[in-house]
């Protein structure tokens, strides 16, 4: 199922979303693991803490058919009655301290481990998976519905053990008294049981969908948020509040639809589970006036009713946690179960750090293709230049070259290899890519460089950033290196976020350089700082380059003009501009931009 925008209508959720609730039980126990052990004790301790409540009213039972059948209190019955009473109290309290200890720790340690597998899976998926989804779905399934699973490990899955604890004891207590009255009190459990069941179902319908809502409210507000800036130059502050109230609004009303479906199935169940108290109260009654049980029975039914089935009302508040914590998890399925780029059983090694393309076919759509019989070769330490006008395919072929998608026909190939051949790891450490639209991490600049090389000292960091041209401006800072640069990088400029990218760069030093126009939008005095630092990233290395501005690539061993998908034209710059083709048009038209000028 994809992600629901808040601006369709609702619909139910899809049949293969839908669970039954012993399914949901059986999802969870799977995925615990090795921490089955745990969750399992949790669950007993939460059981045996019910049985010590019992105890209480067996203390009850016990003083009140004494006293009916003419017993006076003496000192040593009151001190056993109290002795049962302690034991009660310290049972409830010890097994609840016992319970509430592994379930917690259960569920935090299992949602610790679950981030980290979701996080690694998500890393292996091709970019397609992530550019399809909205921005706030994969952190809602980090967050809410983590955090919801972990509700139910630590409070839901406990609170069933307890709502069927004492029931089931009494149950068997009686049934091993007089059949009648057990069956009695077995009546409405099993009647209320079909209706448990629909309820719940009618409940999962919705689940899901309610989560996709939540997570689609998230995502507008992570675009409000982000695009702040934007909306209030714009004066459209209304406007980008609206998308994301039209989210919450849709968030709320999809609630309140399940609180209005839910009533009468929810009380429907309450009147059917309590309708059990009436009758075991006649037929114990009219069992005693039979003689067919004592009076020390019929006290303790008068006495157990309520205990047996007030908590198992409280299913139907656990009810929504059991739905909520199984609509969660079929969210995080659609992630662990999209699948990665194919695993390399036999990784292949490059002899070379030579790139050629045959006859590659690709498109992020079936029905619209981007690179079409795209062949080339780039020599081991040459400069190769890809031109083209925007939409013709110049980005999607630095993409594929770092396997962020898969080629639909044809080959990549390293050295001789197919990268599709190679481990992922091995293919990451023969790559750097720089990209136009830098990204750097809320930490400090230290850290965004060090992130280049695993281990890497302040002397190499610093290094890096003398050759990169930025050390002048990080000295200059109030706490140099150690400057924080806020999310994204949003306390720097445009031309030094780019230098500290160009410093990761150059610390990482992999012989293929895959570069995305870094000078395309930065003003001259910035361009010339990066101009010498990619100089000294880009030396002895395959480079391949997408360029913007023509004039930085005069002096590529190739050129590769790409339109719709295509290569139209190669060569060097003298050679394509006596071609007068494409390149030639290009150029001619980036001449006459570099002289405009507002009059």
């Amino acid at each position: 199922m994809t992600a629901i925008d808040p601006l369709v209508p609702v619909g139910e959720a899809a049949d293969a979303d839908i669970h039954s609730d012993l399914d949901s039980l059986r999802r969870v126990w799977r995925l615990a693991g090795p921490l089955r052990g745990k969750v399992a004790r949790g669950v007993a301790f939460r059981f045996l803490q019910s049985i010590s409540l019992g105890l209480a009213f067996g203390g009850v039972i016990w003083t009140v058919t004494g006293l009916a059948e003419g017993r006076t209190m003496d000192v040593g019955w009151a001190w056993q009655l109290t002795g049962l009473m302690a034991a009660s109290l310290c049972g409830q309290l010890l097994f609840g301290y016992l319970a509430a200890h592994d379930s917690w720790l259960a569920s935090f340690e299992l949602a610790g481990d679950l981030r980290l597998s979701i996080l690694d899976h998500l890393r292996r998926l091709p970019m397609g998976f992530h550019l399809s989804r909205h921005r706030g779905d994969t952190v809602t399934a980090l967050t809410s519905d983590m955090q919801m699973l972990e509700t139910f490990l630590s409070d839901a899955l406990g609170r069933i053990a307890q709502a069927f604890a004492l029931p089931l004891v009494a149950v068997l207590w009686f049934l091993s008294r007089d059949w009648a009255v057990g069956l009695a009190m077995l009546a409405s459990m099993a009647a209320a049981l079909p209706v448990f069941m629909w309820s719940s179902r009618r409940l999962a319908r919705l689940g899901v969908v309610r989560q996709d809502l939540q997570a689609a409210a998230g995502a507008r507000m992570i675009e409000f948020v982000q695009g702040i800036a934007t909306i209030r130059a714009f004066n459209r502050l209304a406007k980008g509040e609206e998308s994301f109230r039209a989210a919450l609004e849709a968030f709320r009303d999809l609630s309140i639809r399940m609180v209005a479906r839910l009533s009468l199935p929810m009380a429907l169940f309450g009147a059917t589970v309590m309708a059990g108290v009436p009758i075991v109260l006649v037929v114990s009654g009219l069992r005693h006036g039979a003689g067919a049980i004592d009076m020390a029975t019929l006290i303790a039914a008068l006495v157990l009713v309520f205990a047996v089935y007030s908590p198992l009302l409280g299913l139907s508040q656990v009810m929504e946690l059991v739905r909520m914590a199984d609509a969660s998890l079929t969210r995080m399925d659609r992630i662990l179960t999209a699948r990665p780029l194919p695993a390399v059983v036999r990784p292949a090694e490059p002899q070379g750090f030579a790139l050629r393309f045959e006859a590659v076919d690709f498109s992020y759509r079936a029905d619209r293709p981007v690179l079409s019989s795209v062949g080339f070769e780039v020599p081991e330490r040459s400069m190769t230049a890809i031109v083209g006008p925007s939409g013709s395919g110049k980005s999607t072929i630095l993409n594929l070259i770092a396997r962020f998608w898969d080629v639909s026909g044809g080959a990549i190939s390293i050295g001789g290899a197919d990268i599709r051949t190679m481990s992922e790891e091995r293919l990451a450490s023969l790559i750097t890519v720089v990209f136009q639209d830098v990204y750097l991490f809320a930490g400090t600049i230290f850290d965004n460089i060090a992130f280049g090389r695993s281990g890497a000292s302040r002397e190499e960091v610093e290094a890096a950033a003398r050759a990169a041209q930025a050390h002048t401006f990080i000295s200059a800072l109030p706490d140099g290196y150690d400057t924080r640069v806020g999310e994204g990088g949003a306390t720097l400029s445009g031309g030094e976020r780019q230098r500290i990218s160009i410093a990761r760069a150059i610390l990482k030093d992999a012989p293929i350089v895959l570069l995305d126009e870094a000078t395309a939008a930065i003003d001259p005095t910035n361009e010339l700082a990066i101009q010498k630092a990619l100089a000294r990233l880009v030396a002895e290395k395959t480079l391949v380059v997408v360029a913007h501005k023509l004039s930085t690539i005069r002096a590529a061993d190739q050129i590769l003009v790409l339109d719709g998908g295509r290569i139209v034209e190669r060569g060097n710059h003298d050679q394509l501009l006596e071609g007068e083709g494409l390149y030639h048009r290009l150029w001619q038209s980036r001449s006459h931009a570099a002289g405009w000028r507002i009059k």
